[in-house]
């Protein structure tokens, strides 16, 4: 076994790894990348390895750590973010193994770019993840709920409110580091965005908008160019309802239920500022209805359970996917405490 750098040209095995790794139980759905690299392109000098068996040139696991400087307890430090952290399931036999070999060759690239501790994001269920990084040390320091809401049903009855939701395609970024400042630089991992060059290029390929009412707002992060989920499984109730819902549909509000290997569109919502409890719904009603005319299926926002507007949204909420958030320091750090602020881009 031996572990390199990932190239171009692993993209198309990555991809394929990627889809024999669906996700959810009854209702399964795999992720469909048009290029592997596309997260890894969001950070500067990603960190993106492969562990590969060396005779037959089969791709074992792959690893990713993208380094970020984030606010900690208010001081700034160099953070690296583990993503598309999978093993190819075709090779069960030794995982920990080969998991491990890309987790310690990581550390020398990790000591190399000074970044001083390690974090990210392990669904609930997935104890494996979970158990390797607490050999190294990991700390589960909070949860995160991904909230998922369809779009079949209004938000908000009050149309003339609605109307009053302005929607900015763009924005300026200067003045805009200057509000997520106001609003979340005091939270740990608050991410210090340096290079506004190269913020305002991310902006311009997944900033769907800026919906604002009155002093409360969010923003919608658009993937769906790059990154896609299909229908690879569901209950034999949910396939048996679908050509009822499909029917009622055209007389009442009633959700889609998709076919074996259709597509599902996502937005995510992120950023939200709420200076009234009650201006929520019209921004989801808002955004609801640009979903609708962009043929998106659900939203979805990650959340603390202590994040305003948290209730709100997860009475609407369809699927609650809990995340615990790890945290491996590398050099003397304090913890992070509270509720951490989630950068979007991470997806």
């Amino acid at each position: 076994m031996i572990v390199r750098p990932a190239t171009m040209e692993d993209n198309a095995k990555l991809i394929e790894i990627e889809q024999m790794t669906p996700q959810g139980e009854q209702i399964k759905l795999v992720s469909e990348r048009k290029d592997y690299f596309f997260r890894a392109k969001k950070f500067e000098n990603p960190i993106l390895l492969v562990a590969e068996d060396d005779v037959q040139g089969d791709i074992l696991g792959i690893m990713g750590v993208g380094p970020v400087s984030v606010r900690l307890q208010g001081e700034t430090v160099r953070g690296g973010l583990i993503f598309d952290w999978r093993s190819n399931p075709l090779t069960q036999k030794g995982l920990p193994r080969h998991m491990l070999r890309l987790w310690q060759a990581a550390q020398s690239e990790i000591d190399n770019q000074n970044i001083q501790f390690i974090f990210g994001y392990v669904k609930e269920d997935n104890m494996r993840s979970m158990s390797i990084l607490q050999k190294y040390g990991a700390q589960d320091i909070e949860q995160k709920t991904f909230l998922t809401m369809p779009v079949h049903a209004s938000f908000c009855r009050d149309q003339h409110g609605v109307n009053q939701v302005d929607l900015a395609r763009t924005i300026d970024v200067n003045r805009e580091k200057r509000i997520l400042e106001e609003n979340f630089g005091s939270l740990d991992l608050f991410t210090e965005q340096s290079d506004t060059q190269f913020l305002a290029k991310q902006w311009d390929q997944y900033l769907y908008g800026k919906f604002t009412f009155g002093k409360s707002s969010m923003k919608v992060w658009d993937t769906t160019a790059e990154y896609s989920q299909r229908v690879l499984n569901m209950p034999r109730l949910y396939k048996l309802a679908r050509p009822v819902f499909k029917a009622a549909s055209k007389v009442i509000a009633l959700p889609r239920i998709p076919r074996l290997g259709d597509e599902i569109k996502v937005w995510q919502l992120y950023d939200l500022i709420l200076d009234k409890p009650d201006d929520l719904p019209y921004l989801l009603e808002r955004i609801r209805l640009a979903a609708i005319d962009n043929s998106i299926d659900y939203l979805v926002i990650c959340m603390n359970a202590q994040d305003p507007g948290f209730d709100q949204i997860a009475k609407k909420a369809w699927i609650r996917l809990n995340y615990h958030l790890f945290f491996v320091p590398i050099q003397d750090l304090p913890l992070p405490q509270g509720s951490t602020y989630f950068d979007v881009s991470y997806l």
